[in-house]
């Protein structure tokens, strides 16, 4: 079984040499200012997840017409918000970790809710979260070590990323391509894997985004900053973050809608329970506590119990 982009094309492969410097490479970006502190680590990382959950899911939601149910499977605005209070509590070491456990959401859907408008919300949201992460963590961290590539010699051991699949898989480097500047990465036999199946491989550039290398010595590759240490400063950061902004982002009335719309009750208050969005909630207090400003023309929320 290959994985996806194993396969080079016939004309790749009768192109002209190209040295690494002559190679297009979006990775090289030297304009780009590099993340090396945890503080600076768990805050790039915060701005990713808050842009997604704030501004693209509503987004999202409102493109495919979506509309929460008691009966889906997987809660994406619950589990994204569940990765958010764990980066701001400390609970993850490093940013891949981070990144795993957002990728985990929509394995769980692939997993849970193929073929259902749950995965195509999914599917719409981790293109943006890839690119968001990628811009924002992934570039800042290893812009020196993109800029500075090595080819990575046989035996390497790397880590690739699957992004249809929604998952990560390890593997080593089996042969290099000096004419594309790219590595076959061969799938190493991993536990419970049959013993007549045929490895993954793909080509790809290493190190990239898609295939990190992965290294037991500080020497080799770039080392893994500590999201944890950096936890105590985020609220701090972000303040000052916001005090410097020229212009305050916020959202319209339909955006914010839409994300109350969808997001449970116990999100915000973990004390209840139910699949009572709030805004339901929200619409059946205020019929009941303040009825006079209730349109006359409006229906009546219906009653919930949370």
């Amino acid at each position: 079984k290959k994985d996806v982009g194993s396969k080079r094309p016939r004309e790749a492969e009768d192109a002209e040499p190209q040295t690494p410097s002559k190679r297009p490479n979006t990775t090289q970006q030297s304009n780009v200012s590099a993340i090396t502190t945890s503080a600076e680590a768990v805050t790039a990382c915060w701005k990713v997840i808050d842009e997604l959950i704030v501004r693209q899911l509503p987004v999202c939601i409102s493109s495919l017409q979506y509309k929460q149910s008691p009966q889906d499977l997987v809660n994406i605005p619950v589990e994204l918000g569940q990765v958010k209070t764990k980066l701001e509590t400390g609970a993850f070491s490093t940013p891949f970790d981070f990144h795993s456990d957002v990728v985990g959401v929509w394995k769980n859907c692939l997993e849970k809710a193929p073929n259902t408008v749950s995965y195509s919300l999914s599917c719409m949201l981790a293109q943006m979260f890839d690119e968001l992460y990628f811009k924002s963590v992934y570039l800042p961290l290893n812009v020196t070590a993109l800029n500075n590539q090595k080819v990575a010699p046989n035996g390497t051991k790397i880590r690739v990323y699957n992004a249809p699949e929604h998952r990560w898989w390890i593997g080593t480097v089996s042969d290099y391509d000096a004419k594309q500047n790219m590595s076959l990465v061969t799938q190493t036999e991993e536990a419970g894997q049959a013993a007549s199946a045929e490895p993954l491989q793909v080509w790809v550039a290493v190190p990239s985004f898609y295939a990190e290398i992965i290294s037991d010595t500080k020497d080799a590759g770039t080392p893994e900053i500590s999201l944890s240490e950096g936890t105590a400063n985020l609220t701090a950061q972000l303040q000052a973050d916001s005090a410097s902004a020229s212009t305050a982002e916020v959202l319209t009335l339909d955006q914010l809608k839409l994300v109350l719309g969808v997001m449970p009750l116990n999100t915000l208050f973990t004390d209840f329970s139910g699949p009572e969005s709030i805004l339901t909630v929200l619409e059946a207090h205020l019929s009941v506590k303040q009825p006079d400003l209730l349109k006359k023309d409006s229906p009546k929320p219906k009653e919930v119990t949370a």
